[in-house]
């Protein structure tokens, strides 16, 4: 993470989650940038975030086991060779767009289950792959 990555926004989503937009923008020139805008959120994991399908303990324990306690979503956009005067607009019309497109959908309440299985899903894939 560069030092110049800081938090512009924090959203509370419906879902209880917190998303962070972070600008992670850096200068690739005497006045052109790389204009990246970063959303991050935590989710824990916890037994009563499944909703829909229902986990058996043993399952829960072994989600538990591969990915820990909470699990990260993670997004960016990146726009290359920005002027330096263009920067800002170019930044907030990335998280206009990542809000507009984007915040309905990990604001439902069945995301951090989804998410969860699908991660879990592919570490287990990746495990098996490898065996």
């Amino acid at each position: 993470m560069n030092k110049n990555n800081k938090i512009v926004k924090t959203i509370e989503l419906e879902n209880g989650l917190t998303l962070e937009i972070r600008d992670e923008s850096r200068k690739i020139g005497a006045d052109a940038y790389v204009v990246i805008m970063g959303a991050r959120m935590e989710i824990q994991i916890q037994k009563n975030v499944f909703t829909v399908q229902v986990i058996s303990d043993k399952k829960f324990a072994d989600i538990l086991e591969i990915l820990g306690a909470d699990i990260l979503y993670e997004y960016k956009s990146e726009r290359n060779m920005i002027m330096a005067k263009e920067k800002d607009v170019v930044f907030e019309s990335q998280v206009d767009t990542f809000v507009k497109n984007m915040v309905p959908y990990i604001s439902k309440s069945i995301f951090p289950e989804k998410m969860i299985l699908k991660e879990y899903r592919e570490r287990v894939e990746k495990k098996n792959k490898y065996k």
